[in-house]
């Protein structure tokens, strides 16, 4: 199989998702609420690797045939085997240039760090940007250090998600356009509201003669954590918002049997359906 990108459609839109690499996470420092032997047992019980967490970091392009859209830019230089995207893109017949409407579901380094080159210019150079407002005003706050340093300072130093937010996004702010309400912002194309993981957090849905899928960003982060829905990652900045919104948008994607595409979700492309299961979800990947 490539695992590089994998094209599909949705009704007449052409998809493709496309990887930026993947990134090694410790669980023992992922789940504050387990212990270490709780995480050894939740990730074994499902045949899991309990020394690290290999997430695939999969993004979407979508062809509506009027607007070639982005689902977030990557992570750039984050991790040794990150920052593909663009290379990727052009592998599978997509310029950077033909980009111009990009989506922003938060801005964590993981999904904006590739906004910019290594020349400080835009990746993208003919894109207009689409962000919560709610997301751009906390980054760019007096308080955000504090509260990142709060939630984050485990997995990282908090000056990591800072310099990212604020190098990566406050040179295109000109072409940011911040978003208040839920709504169809291009033809085909809807924004949801999916606040906790980040205070501004995004999702993007995009619907085609009868078709749908769901740009998710972080609101799920792994698989097994819709099998578990009661284990907080550390990464959600309000827990119990978070929560809400991970059970509010499972239930979601359940009740119209619509595609989603997950970043986090292993395997390669990390497309599928999310199946209710009782008091909580399953995860059923695309066949490839």
């Amino acid at each position: 199989m490539n695992n590089d990108f994998y094209r599909f459609k949705v009704g007449k839109f052409d998809c493709i998702s496309v990887s930026d690499g993947t990134y090694d996470y410790d669980p023992m420092h992922l789940f504050p609420a387990l212990t270490n032997d709780q995480v050894i047992e939740v990730l074994s019980s499902r045949q899991l690797r309990t020394d690290k967490i290999v997430s695939p970091y999969s993004f979407l392009f979508v062809d509506t045939g009027k607007h070639k859209i982005l689902c977030d830019m990557g992570a750039g230089k984050l991790g040794p085997n990150t920052g593909k995207y663009v290379q990727n893109l052009k592998l599978a017949g997509v310029q950077p240039e033909e980009i111009d409407s990009i989506f922003i579901t938060h801005a964590h380094p993981d999904h904006i760090g590739g906004t910019l080159n290594e020349e400080g210019q835009p990746n993208y150079p003919n894109a207009r940007y689409y962000m919560w407002k709610d997301e751009w005003d906390f980054w760019f706050s007096d308080e955000a250090f504090q509260k990142v340093a709060e939630h984050y300072s485990a997995i990282a130093q908090p000056e990591i998600f800072l310099k990212a937010a604020r190098g990566q996004l406050g040179p295109v702010r000109d072409r940011i356009e911040l978003l208040t309400e839920e709504s169809e912002v291009l033809p085909g194309v809807r924004i949801h509201a999916t606040p906790g993981h980040t205070p501004g957090h995004i999702a993007i849905s995009f619907t085609s003669e009868g078709e749908e899928i769901f740009y998710v960003g972080d609101a799920i982060v792994f698989p097994f954590l819709i099998e578990r829905p009661d284990i907080l990652p550390i990464f959600d900045m309000i827990p119990e918002m978070a929560d809400a919104t991970k059970r509010r948008l499972c239930d979601l994607l359940a009740e119209k049997k619509a595609w989603a595409l997950v970043q986090h979700f292993s395997p390669f492309p990390s497309l599928g359906h999310v199946i209710k299961n009782g008091d909580a979800w399953q995860w059923k990947p695309v066949l490839i």
